[in-house]
This record gives structure tokens, sequence and C-alpha cells, in this order.
């Protein structure tokens, strides 16, 4: 009897044992949703960012803001345009000199204002206005004195209205960065509107 409980005791020791070993296993063995993520990473979900886009930029812009761009972008269009025609058609070098001038300070800025315009969520004109148009067709059928007359006496005008643009624009405009490039922009157009009324008078009498 003795050694048949002696037996028993012995037998049920290692059980006993074992069985705590057998429930740590057991839970080990179902590991939670979390247990492969950083401490905390659970209770803190990620949280979702959205980049902004083109369009919402082009949203919160003033009308004046826009309307600045497509002015400005007509403009500066058409006095590159205006230029190459006079390289080909006029025959004074003051003239010559002068529309080069304009293609070589007018397509940076253009393209400046393109790449400004494309960050906001705008497009900017590809081609000058109708008004713009007319003009450039006008100077085609055009040689000689009458064309240097008329293509000065047009840059002096479009250069005037396009000062007064760009002072309100630096001056009032909405836009931090529309108001900068123009703001930069005005000593340029200055500088232009001052050699056109210097080449005016002596076209007009040609």
């Amino acid at each position: 009897m003795k050694k048949y409980l002696a037996c028993t005791v012995a037998l049920a020791i290692p059980l006993l044992v074992a069985a705590p070993s057998f429930a740590q296993t057991a839970s080990g063995s179902a590991p939670t949703a979390t247990s492969s993520l950083p401490p905390g990473a659970a209770a803190t979900p990620p949280e979702r960012v959205e980049a902004a886009s083109p369009a919402s930029g082009a949203a919160k812009l003033s009308a004046a803001d826009k309307a600045f761009v497509t002015k400005a972008a007509e403009g500066g269009l058409a006095e590159v345009q205006m230029a190459q025609l006079a390289q080909q058609k006029t025959q004074t070098d003051d003239v010559k000199q002068f529309a080069q001038h304009m293609i070589d300070d007018h397509t940076p800025n253009n393209e400046a204002l393109a790449k400004l315009a494309a960050a906001k969520g705008l497009t900017p004109p590809a081609m000058p206005s109708p008004t713009q148009q007319k003009m450039i067709g006008r100077l085609q059928g055009l040689d000689g004195g009458k064309f240097d007359k008329t293509y000065i006496a047009g840059q002096v005008k479009a250069h005037a209205a396009m000062l007064k643009a760009f002072q309100a624009e630096a001056k009032g405009g909405k836009d931090a960065d529309l108001k900068a490039f123009a703001a930069q922009t005005v000593p340029t157009i200055e500088q232009h509107l001052t050699m056109a009324q210097g080449l005016e008078k002596p076209a007009a009498k040609s």
C-alpha cells in the first residue's frame, strides 16, 4: 500500500510542474493582433495625410489674382511674338535691339509665371488675347517706317497698361507669391516703357 501511494505521488508531481508550462505555451500560441507592433502603436492609429492638390490651391486664389495671371501671361506672350516679328520686319537698328531686349526679358519671365501659376493650380493662357492677336496680324501687313511707328506706339501703350496691372498686384495682391513676382517684375516693365517712349518720337518722324 505504501508502495502504491509513493508511485501515485511520484506521478502527480511531474504533472503539477508541467501544468504551468503547458498553460504558458497555450497562451503564447495565440498572439494578439498587436504583438508584432511597437508598444503604444495600436493605441494611436496613424492619421491620414492628404496632400493638397493644385486645384485646391487655385480655389484659394482671389478673382483678382487669377485675372492678373491671365493678363500677365497674355501680355508676355504677345511681347515675345511681336518682338520676333519686329526682328524680321524692321530695318532700324534701335528698334531691332529693343525687340531683342523684349525677347530676352519676357521669355524667362513668361516661363517663371507659367511655373508659378502651375504651382497654384492654374493653367495660364497659351497665346495672346484676341485683341493682341489682332495687333500682331496688323503688324504682319506693315513694313519699314510704318511698321516701326505702329510697333513702338503699341509697345508704349502695352507697357503702360501692364505696368499698372503689375503695380496693382504688387500692392494689393492676396497671394504672397504672385504679389512678390509682380513686385520683382515692375522695374523691368518700367525700363521697357522708358525704352519704348524713347523710340516713339524717332519712329514717328520716319
